[in-house]
């Protein structure tokens, strides 16, 4: 033992190592956990969105795309945005147990922690509408997002007048019955409304307005409309007559 020792002793001094003084391992450690908070705040933001998405999903649209109810959840789940979220949450799980104590801990405790944090400061972040600002930011910043995003906000799935689906922008509104919008296709239609027509909060029949409308197509650009929804639909429906005896 006096032998390792004098060995450690003078290698110490002909490499004139020195220890590192405790602020250095300090940092080390604050910078780790800050990268963990980081990951975990990232976590969140994702699950916000994920509960956004699923929120404004209109889960009655499988009937018109002819395919099962089964089949329509799955191709509505923001698959993208729930694989940042385990990213995100293995990113914080990997800086946990790289901090002074984390290595102590068993990995089921550091993963659950980590998806804990996540869903719930997302939960809380969905509620302030920070969901809905990050993915319509992302879907006017990222050219590809629509193609990859859920199924009922795919401008392509809803301009299908034949199917009876039509979504577009409100260009002029004619009288309380009677509108047009510009489909996300570029081609204009005229959109007549009755009594039975089902409108959805809170829809505002107004130009500039982006509209998704579940009808039946009667002649060339003339679409009936069973109900009309906001494009971000998050209301309630109400029959359309009752807008009508307001104006």
């Amino acid at each position: 033992m006096d032998n390792l020792g004098d060995k450690v002793l003078r290698k110490i001094k002909e490499e004139c190592i020195c220890p590192k003084p405790r602020w250095q391992f300090l940092m080390k450690d604050y910078f780790i956990w800050f990268l963990f908070l980081v990951a975990l705040l990232l976590g969140s933001l994702a699950f916000c969105v994920v509960l956004y998405v699923l929120s404004v999903n209109d889960w009655d649209l499988y009937q018109y795309l002819h395919t099962s109810l089964v089949g329509h959840i799955l191709i509505s789940i923001p698959y993208i945005w729930i694989i940042f979220l385990a990213i995100f949450v293995l990113i914080a799980h990997y800086n946990f147990k790289h901090t002074k104590s984390g290595y102590r801990r068993e990995t089921y405790f550091v993963v659950g922690l980590s998806v804990a944090g996540s869903l719930f400061l997302g939960v809380f972040l969905y509620i302030l509408g920070t969901g809905e600002k990050i993915e319509d930011f992302v879907e006017t910043s990222v050219p590809m997002y629509e193609k990859i995003a859920c199924c009922s906000t795919r401008k392509d799935i809803w301009v299908q007048p034949s199917r009876g689906l039509l979504a577009g922008k409100i260009v002029s509104v004619m009288d309380a019955r009677n509108f047009e919008i510009k489909d996300f296709s570029g081609s204009a239609w005229q959109i007549q409304e009755d009594d039975d027509t089902l409108e959805y909060d809170p829809l505002r029949i107004q130009p500039g307005e982006d509209v998704k409308i579940i009808g039946e197509k009667k002649m060339d650009f003339v679409f009936w409309a069973r109900e009309i929804r906001p494009w971000k639909n998050k209301g309630e429906a109400h029959k359309a007559n009752a807008r009508l005896e307001n104006e």
